[in-house]
């Protein structure tokens, strides 16, 4: 009993100014208020109980909420960074030709400022060409739009040593940062190679470039301030999607020159072994025909086709040759232009007689007049 009630209940039974029955009400008063007290706090007991555990549960269910929220996040960020990746590879699988590389920096540059790259300057891809000791630089920026340069190896030390590191692997990483007086400098380097002005450079009181090898070459970005590890392993993802497709469209590139390649060795061997059946000199003419039936072969359109014989006793180019109408026949006779005559003749014979491999005229005017009306 409630130790309060139990102090009335025993002042009650101590007293002697109260009568035996109302000594039983008050006992029974007593007695009744002890039990609903002790109903009232069981009920209070009980209700404080499902308050706990409903703000355990609530607890719990707000820390699942926010997991899954995260997760939601995450999940919803990968399906965005999927696509984008969706989209590079897409324009990366349909190149056909070295010029489709600055497409690819473009569509990497747009994807990336999406993905939350702020500080993103512009999207690179360098080819090297060990021959030449030089790189082309393809680049895309929304301040400068497409550009292509060629770069030294020895432009910068820096940039030198860029591309020895990214040659040495095909994961090879390597990054590097301008600032103070170098990136004052760097800027001067800039405009003497004739590159674009870049007023958010002037601006800028440092500039960061990463880059990931893709083996001839590297891809890459460069940011007015430095870029996070979660932007990093981002980059090196589009990297990735970006390696695959260029090193498809490289086997098949090498696939076709080698194929190109076959190709140019069969239509050599046929003019070779038309030229080894020859008897005679007028027989030039039915090499020129195989000879134009090789260029059309190989997507190379001619009008015609003519070879010439020196004859410096009679100081006269003799020709043999296909017809005018862009057939490719053989015509059963030789022409005679003279060494002497200005437009072609004279030209032809001083580029042979100084052994030139090759020589190009190029005419126009009354000078194609001139040799049109000569020629007929």
């Amino acid at each position: 009993m409630n130790q309060h009630l139990q102090k009335i209940l025993d002042l009650i039974q101590q007293s002697e100014h109260l009568t035996a029955e109302e000594k039983t009400a008050l006992l029974k008063s007593v007695k009744d208020a002890d039990k609903d007290l002790e109903i009232t706090t069981f009920k209070l007991d009980r209700t404080e109980k499902v308050k706990r555990t409903t703000a355990i549960l609530l607890e719990e269910t707000i820390v699942e909420l926010e997991q899954k929220r995260k997760a939601v996040e995450t999940q919803n960020r990968e399906l965005e960074v999927e696509s984008s990746l969706e989209r590079v590879r897409t324009q990366a699988m349909s190149m056909n030709r070295p010029d489709n590389l600055i497409d690819i920096c473009e569509i990497v540059y747009k994807e990336l400022q999406l993905l939350g790259f702020s500080e993103l300057r512009n999207a690179m891809i360098n080819i090297y060409n060990d021959d030449k000791s030089s790189f082309l630089n393809y680049d895309y920026s929304a301040n400068a739009g497409k550009t292509v340069t060629v770069m030294p190896y020895n432009f910068h030390p820096l940039i030198e040593k860029q591309v020895r590191i990214t040659k040495t692997a095909g994961d090879a990483f390597y990054e590097f940062s301008f600032a103070g007086k170098e990136l004052k400098d760097f800027r001067e380097l800039r405009k003497n190679n004739g590159e674009l002005d870049d007023p958010k450079l002037e601006d800028s009181s440092s500039l960061h470039y990463y880059f990931y090898s893709i083996g001839t070459g590297s891809i890459g970005i460069s940011a007015y301030s430095a870029i996070t590890e979660n932007k990093l392993e981002l980059l090196k993802r589009f990297r990735n999607v970006f390696n695959l497709a260029y090193q498809r469209y490289t086997d098949i590139t090498f696939a076709e020159a080698q194929a190109r390649e076959a190709q140019i060795e069969l239509a050599l061997e046929r003019i070779r072994a038309r030229t080894m059946a020859m008897q005679r000199s007028d027989e030039l003419a039915e090499t020129a025909a195989v000879l134009f039936q090789q260029f059309k072969d190989m997507g190379q359109s001619a009008i015609q086709i003519t070879i010439g014989v020196m004859n410096e006793e009679k100081q006269q180019i003799e020709l043999q040759l296909t017809d005018w109408k862009g057939g490719g026949e053989k015509i059963n006779r030789t022409f005679n232009v003279s060494m002497d005559e200005p437009t072609v003749g004279n030209k032809m014979y001083t580029a042979w007689k100084a052994k030139q491999k090759s020589t190009v005229i190029d005419l126009t005017g009354k000078e194609l007049q001139d040799w049109i009306a000569y020629r007929n």
